[in-house]
């Protein structure tokens, strides 16, 4: 049989595409009306190749140029949900996947989905297909689908999947929307300082230079003076030289001290560290609660999540707990005894083991932390604002001041004149 692709349109007058499989161009207009549709256009799906057991093979096209990963992890997540609720709709994985492809704008995931298919097509499982390609399905997604896939509950473990995926992009957008207004309020800010300095302060020094004399100008007045010069005739150094700040920072975190330091100061430093330890819990609850909950095996579900913590020493405290499971001891003593998680989390994953529970109390962990997490945000948002605001504030003033005590003084010299 080949496959045709067809538009068509329904009973209220809507273009409708897809793909079917049928013996010849009339069957499958034939099969198409028998779906209430009215075909408009059929026509054989390009590049087929005919296998020596007669089954027709759908070829993806030549493999795009690209680099990073070919989707972003939102679009992953719809994408997730969208095959898990085809696949309850009672569709075949494949059919499932040539919807997608129909409905895919991305040309790149559309060869990566083509590719899926042709792999599926030639024996493979979803699982092995899902893995030729790490950079857009990790560890987690190949192996949710493993477990799905042993289990035969693929839509199931997807859907759960897709939960995650979901909810871990929203915690990831309020986090990128708190930090936006705070990002950009400190450019703004360093921008005006940097302006005044370099094209306003400049012009007024040789007016209190001809009218008090460099020894009679007050002392704020000669440091900003003095800033002001440094910045226009050494702007290239000042510029240069925070450019390579920044790069020797990312490569000192590209090393395994750099990225060290950096992790333990983000769980340790003062207000940042508390959010940054939620988010993490948050990270390892949801990961390991959704693993679980499919039937993955405790060790590995450790390990999965282990390298999608994100934190050096977090993975380190995880892996602590994986090797003292592997030797028959509990998820909460051992976790407990990593002193990163607060307190709270060994003592609700503790219950969770006591009442075979231990995924739901996982969840239920990362919601409560959830909540703590918008809370913490709304009020570091609150406490940031205000306060850039002042330092903009203050740079302003002072500068203002040096360019306004010399005219005070020079208005002085005239009435004592």
């Amino acid at each position: 049989m080949a496959k045709f692709k067809f538009t068509a349109v329904d009973g209220e007058g809507r273009e409708r595409r897809g793909m079917i499989e049928a013996p010849s161009r009339q069957q499958a207009s034939k099969q198409i009306r028998s779906y209430g549709l009215t075909p408009a256009r059929v026509h054989v799906a390009k590049t087929e190749n005919t296998s020596g057991d007669g089954t027709v093979r759908v070829r993806s096209s030549k493999k795009p140029m690209y680099f990073g990963s070919a989707i972003k992890k939102k679009a992953l997540a719809e994408f997730t949900r969208k095959l898990a609720t085809l696949l309850q709709a009672g569709l075949t994985l494949l059919r499932s996947l040539e919807v997608l492809i129909d409905q895919e704008k991305n040309v790149v995931f559309r060869w990566i989905l083509l590719e899926l298919t042709e792999s599926i097509q030639s024996g493979s499982t979803f699982s092995d297909a899902l893995a030729k390609f790490p950079r857009e399905f990790d560890f987690l997604y190949v192996n949710m689908a493993r477990a799905g896939e042993a289990s035969g509950m693929l839509e199931v473990s997807l859907a759960r999947l897709a939960t995650y995926l979901e909810k871990t992009e929203r915690m990831k957008a309020r986090l990128a929307s708190a930090m936006t207004y705070p990002t950009v309020v400190m450019i703004v800010s360093s921008l005006i300082v940097v302006g005044l300095l370099i094209f306003v302060v400049p012009n007024f020094q040789q007016i209190f230079v001809d009218e008090l004399g460099e020894d009679a100008i007050p002392k704020l007045t000669v440091y900003v003076l003095g800033v002001s010069g440094y910045l226009v005739r050494h702007w290239y150094l000042v510029f240069g030289g925070v450019f390579v700040l920044y790069l020797l920072k990312k490569l000192f975190g590209m090393t395994p001290l750099g990225r060290s330091v950096y992790d333990w100061l983000t769980l340790r430093l003062p207000g940042l560290g508390d959010l940054s330890t939620k988010v993490y819990v948050i990270r390892f609850s949801r990961m390991l609660g959704t693993l679980i909950e499919s039937s993955v095996p405790i060790l590995e579900a450790l390990r999965i999540t282990r390298d999608g913590c994100g934190n050096t020493h977090v993975m380190n405290a995880v892996e602590r707990v994986r090797l003292r499971v592997k030797d028959g001891e509990g998820i909460a003593s051992t976790l407990l005894a990593t002193k990163i998680f607060p307190t709270m989390v060994p003592s609700m994953i503790e219950v969770g083991e006591e009442t075979g529970d231990l995924p739901d109390m996982l969840n239920q962990i990362a919601d409560v932390y959830d909540e703590e997490v918008d809370n913490a945000i709304s009020s570091l948002t609150s406490l940031v604002q205000p306060l850039m605001i002042v330092t903009l504030a203050i740079a302003v003033v002072l500068i203002v001041l040096a360019l306004f005590l010399p005219f005070i003084e020079i208005m002085q010299s005239f009435g004592n004149g």
